[in-house]
């Protein structure tokens, strides 16, 4: 079993695949995605038994929606564990919003 390397921040645990799927993005839309997650960290439910996909969009630089996939792992009132992002398409990003696996309302940066 492969088991990923975990670094604590100060409000969540990332993993490596976290990491490696941040890497990825141009730094601004990184940010941007950052402070998504910060923002709606408090709307993640807890669930002890398996990792929850929600999905996210912020506006780009050139003013377009990125969409993302991210998995998060809260078992209990500690830091909850960000262990992976990952880029979809709208028609994805609206398949979650149907299942209604977006943050409560908040599928948008506050600050665009």
């Amino acid at each position: 079993m492969d088991v990923k390397s975990k670094y604590t921040t100060e409000l969540f645990d990332v993993t490596e695949d976290f990491i490696d799927g941040l890497q990825d993005l141009d730094i601004r839309t990184g940010i941007k995605i950052a402070k998504f997650i910060k923002d709606n960290l408090d709307d993640i439910e807890i669930n002890t038994f398996v990792s929850t996909i929600l999905g996210g969009v912020v506006i780009n630089e050139d003013n377009e929606p990125v969409t993302f996939a991210l998995e998060i792992i809260k078992q209990n009132e500690s830091f909850p564990v960000l262990s992976d992002i990952t880029l979809i398409d709208m028609d994805e990003y609206l398949d979650l919003l149907n299942l209604n696996k977006k943050t409560n309302g908040l599928n948008q940066s506050k600050n665009t």
